[in-house]
This record gives structure tokens, sequence and C-alpha cells, in this order.
């Protein structure tokens, strides 16, 4: 029964989780895409039930991770991973643990190529340090991740004026308030991560604008303050938060105070002491609402009114120290004017023992103070060189990083340009061998074209030559038959030839020259193609030459035996071997002479070269 009554309840609150979450699921899917990751965000941050409750918040996650699917939202889904992935923060770990955690988160998310999500976990990783006042790993991570998102884009980021705001409250708690005034103006530009930060980032701002005033002169700081805290006042009606409608209206009157402006400072005064007193039991006592009323009225005189604000004080302060409220320099602060207001107020009414107890006890906190605020400062201090000496180091090592990178690069841009180099004059030497092998191809075709054609052209004119000599041969028989004819009629007739005309004119032919003038020209032509160059080395070694002793070499060249070559010579046998002979002598033709082979007696028949 007891097991039964178990399972029933669990299942009632399983329901009651699922119906909790649906308005949730609606809410998410009308919103836009960057709306659903900053909506998220705000739930899995201030709804105790996800942070309590693991298996709810899980499934909860499984549900926005279907919605996303179904919407195609790449980035809901990354969130909603990492969501899932530093769930573990929301545990009993310290806060160097939680930094670890989203370190390794970071890192998966680098990996895997997801810049957005690790500068985010960079960010948490950092304002955890900050926690655990570890400062310069603090800064280091903060730094990093805002230069992060300045590379992305802060309009990308989902929730930047969150992280803008955090980066900004972290250097005023160190009192760099141009860095702290820097980085608001930038949130301030951006949605905001929830009603809370919207209305810190302009109240925030405007202390910072207030403290830079204050510490250096001749600033604009007062009139940009209150421009702020009115800004920040118009944000928390907007959002109808009256707490801190009451809180800035306290910070204004401050500031409208220190410009002397008393009857505006006790209007905003009066509204803040109202508000906080009626909305602020959980968090803010009106005790310094009251106590600046109490300093008003005394400036102007109304001490009966100063009276009764002393006391609502008193009575605050007590209920303060009832609910053990956090004590800090900032309620010694308010203590040490509520004992200057005291010794004022009873030095004006004429109570001087209880004035001059005050003064004691302002005196002696004032030196407390003093010793902690110059403990508190060192401290800072101290705190502000770890963080420069930090940021050096990771400076340096950057710096060495950057140096290293850079003469990666410029290696490997050196090695690229070497190789691309290479590769050029390779690419280069490869089209000129090949433009070389077509060169060479086309010379080597043209030689053989041009050979071809000198031995068509040789051809032709052995052929021609041969043709020419062929004549001569047919001529010369055709002389030898009619001479036959004529000395065979001779001796028929007369037995002495020398005195009948026939005689005559067979002599005659066998004296005549086969090559007339006009034929040795003819010859001359036919001879240098199918030999050129030839008379020419003769007239250039031997320039006393005859013309018949060129045609006698020349006629040798042609290997026309020696009763032929008489023939067509038009001399006798005999006087041809005699020509020969001087001609070897005119020469100095000896054994080794290349002519010799052409002056001496040719064997065989006419033999044109190949």
């Amino acid at each position: 029964m007891a097991t039964r009554y178990i399972c029933l309840l669990l299942l009632s609150v399983f329901y009651s989780l699922s119906v909790s979450a649906t308005p949730f699921l609606h809410q998410l899917e009308k919103a836009t895409p960057a709306r659903r990751v900053i909506l998220l965000l705000n739930q899995f941050d201030t709804s105790v039930v996800v942070t309590k409750n693991r298996t709810y918040a899980f499934r909860l996650l499984n549900e926005v991770e279907d919605l996303a699917k179904k919407n195609d939202d790449d980035q809901l889904t990354r969130y909603s991973r990492y969501l899932r992935d530093t769930y573990a923060k929301n545990t009993a770990i310290s806060n160097a643990q939680k930094a670890a955690l989203f370190l390794s988160v970071g890192k998966r998310a680098a990996e895997d190529y997801d810049p957005q999500i690790a500068a985010v976990c960079q960010h948490f990783a950092g304002q955890y340090y900050f926690l655990n006042e570890e400062y310069g790993k603090a800064f280091e991570y903060l730094l990093s991740a805002n230069k992060a998102f300045r590379e992305i884009g802060y309009q990308h980021i989902p929730e930047i004026s969150r992280y803008l705001y955090e980066l900004a409250f972290d250097y005023h708690y160190f009192r760099e308030y141009d860095k702290t005034i820097r980085l608001l103006e930038q949130a301030i530009h951006y949605p905001p991560f929830n009603s809370n930060l919207a209305i810190q980032s302009y109240n925030t701002l405007a202390l910072a604008h207030n403290m830079l005033h204050y510490t250096k002169t001749g600033t604009d700081g007062s009139i940009l303050a209150e421009r702020s805290f009115l800004k920040a006042r118009q944000v928390a009606i907007y959002y109808g938060d009256s707490l801190w409608v009451g809180i800035i209206s306290t910070n204004l009157a401050n500031e409208y105070a220190y410009q002397k402006r008393w009857s505006d400072a006790l209007s905003l005064y009066r509204v803040g002491y109202d508000l906080i007193r009626r909305f602020g039991q959980t968090r803010e006592l009106p005790d310094g609402a009251a106590l600046r009323i109490g300093n008003v009225f005394f400036r102007l005189g109304q001490l009966d009114s100063c009276r009764y604000y002393l006391e609502r004080t008193t009575q605050f302060r007590q209920q303060k120290r009832t609910r053990q409220f956090a004590s800090n320099l900032q309620d010694e602060y308010g203590t040490v004017n509520y004992y200057d207001l005291s010794r004022l107020y009873y030095y004006a009414v004429g109570n001087l023992p209880l004035a001059y107890e005050y003064l004691d006890s302002l005196t002696f906190l004032k030196e407390r103070i003093n010793k902690r605020y110059n403990s508190e400062r060192l401290s800072l201090v101290n705190q502000r060189l770890m963080i420069q000496q930090h940021q050096s180091e990771v400076a340096a090592i950057e710096v060495e990083k950057k140096t290293q990178r850079t003469l990666f690069w410029l290696v490997a841009t050196g090695l690229a340009v070497l190789a691309g180099l290479f590769l050029r004059l390779y690419s280069l030497s490869q089209i000129r061998r090949r433009q070389e092998r077509v060169i060479d191809a086309e010379k080597e075709k043209s030689l053989r074209l041009e050979k071809q054609l000198i031995q068509e052209e040789l051809s032709r004119a052995k052929a021609d030559l041969a043709g020419f000599m062929h004549n001569l041969s047919q001529k010369e028989a055709l002389i030898d038959t009619i001479t036959a004819q004529l000395a065979d009629h001779a001796i028929s007739e007369t037995t002495n030839p020398k005195a009948h005309p026939t005689a005559d004119t067979h002599q005659h032919l066998v004296n005549s020259s086969l090559l007339t003038n006009d034929d040795w020209d003819e010859f001359r032509q036919r001879f240098e193609r199918v030999h050129p160059g030839f008379f020419w080395q003769l007239k250039t070694q031997f320039s006393d030459l005859s013309p018949a002793e060129e045609r006698l070499l020349a006629l040798s060249q042609l290997r026309i035996d020696s009763r032929q070559m008489s023939r067509m010579l038009g001399i006798s046998p005999e006087s041809l071997r005699k020509t020969r002979y001087r001609l070897r002598k005119k020469l100095g033709i000896h054994g080794d002479s290349p002519l010799l082979s052409l002056l001496n007696e040719p064997q065989g028949t006419l033999h044109l070269p190949d």
C-alpha cells in the first residue's frame, strides 16, 4: 500500500513538473531564435526546480532539443548541449572546480569548431575564478572571452549584455571606473538578459560616473550620474520593480543632496524610504533612507523631524542586527553617518554629554574604518599588482606564441614560395623541353624534308645529266655509224681516200668534238646541279686552269673512258693522255692527291655516282 502511494505521489510530481514546463515551451517556440536562447538560460538560472532537480532539467532539455530540431534552430541545440554539459555547477562543488568544469566544456566546444560556446565557457570560468579570489586567472579568461565575443560580433551573442555587465562589475570592484563605464555603455545597447540586469546596468553606470566625478575633478560625472540614475529609475518603473525604484530613488536623492538641492533630495528620499520599507523586508531595510531624510531635515533646521528619523534609523539598525544582515565596510560608513548626525543633533539641542559620547564613538569608528580601509586598499593594490603581473606573464606568453606563429608562417610562406618557385621553374623547364622537342622535331622534319628535296633535286639532276650523256652516246654512235659507212664507201671508190671528198668528210667527223660550246654550257649547268661547287673549288685552288682543262677534269669526275672523252673534247686519245700528263705536272699532283684518281686512265664507261 505504501509503495503504491509513493508511486502515485511521484507520478503526480512528474505530471505537475511537465505541466509547469509546458507554458515555458510554448513561450520558447513563439520566440525569435536569439530570444529562445535567452529564455532558456534564464530558466536554468532562476528556476529552483531546474537547478535542484537534474532529472527534470534533463527532460526539459530533451524537449527543448526536439523543439530546436523541429525549428531547425542550431543555436538552441548548441546551448541546450552546453547547459547539459555544465549542469554540475548546480551541485556542491567549489568555485575552482566549477571553473575547471567550464574550461573543460569550452575546450570540447573549441575542438568542435564552436567558438561562441567556447567563449561563453571562458567567461564563466573567469567569473568563478573571480569568486574564488584568483583575480589573475579571472581576468585572463574574462578578457579572452570578451576578445572572442568581439571577434564573433557582440550582436551575435544572445546574452552579451550579461557578459559585458559582469566584466564591468568586476572592474568596478577594483575601482577602475573608466573601464566600467565603457563596458556598461556597450552593454545597454543590447537586449537585456533579464529585468534585474537591465536596471542594475544603468544604476552601476550612474555609480561609476559618480565615483569618477569624485576622484577626477573637472569631469561632468555628476551630470552623467544623474542622467543614468533617472534612466535606471525609469527602467525599474517599466519592469514594475518597486524595491529597485526605492533604491534608485535614494541613490538619486544622494546626488541631489551632494548638489545641495535639498527639496528634490527630500522628495526622493521619502519615496525611497516608503518603497524600501514596503518591499525590501527580505533584502533591504530603509535605515539608510531614514538617516538621509533626518540629515536633510537637520540641514533645513527642522530638528523634530530630524529626531523622528534618527529614532526610525535606530529601530531599523536594531532589526538589521537581529536579522544578521551582512556587515561590511558599507554598513560601517552608514554607522559613521548615523553617529555624525546624532552628534550634530544632540549638540544642536544642547545635550552635550550625549553629543560628546557620539563624537567619541564616531572618532573610534573612523579610526577603525581608516585602518580597515587602508588594509583593504593595500590588499586591493596587491591584487591589482598580481593581476597586472599575471596579465603581463600571459601577454609575454601570447607575444612569444605570436612571434612563434609569425615565424612559423614566415617560414611556411617562404617554403611555400620556394616550393612554388621550384614548381614554376620545373614547369617552365618542362615547357621549354617540350618546346625544344617540338622545335627539334620540326627541325628534324624540316631537315628530312630539305634532304628529301635535295635528294629529289639531285636525282632529277643526275637523271637529267644521264639523259644528256645518253644523247651524247647516241650522237657518238650515230657519228661512228656514219664514219664507218663513209669509210667503206671511200675504200670501194678509190685507193686514195685523201684525194676524194668522202675521205675529207670522214676525217672531219673523226676529229670533230661531240660537245659544241653551247653543249658545254648546257653540260656545265647539268654537271653543277649534280656536283655543286666543283668548278668553284677548282678555280679557288688552281686559278690558272684553262676552260679546256676544267672540261677534262669535269669529264674525269664522271669516269668517262678515254676514247669517249677524246671524242667529247674533239682531240685524239694520244693528245688526251699528253694533256693529262701536263695537267698533273702543272697542278703538282702526287700520290696522295684526291685529283690523281681523276687524271689516271679511267676504266670502263660513263659512271654517275649516287
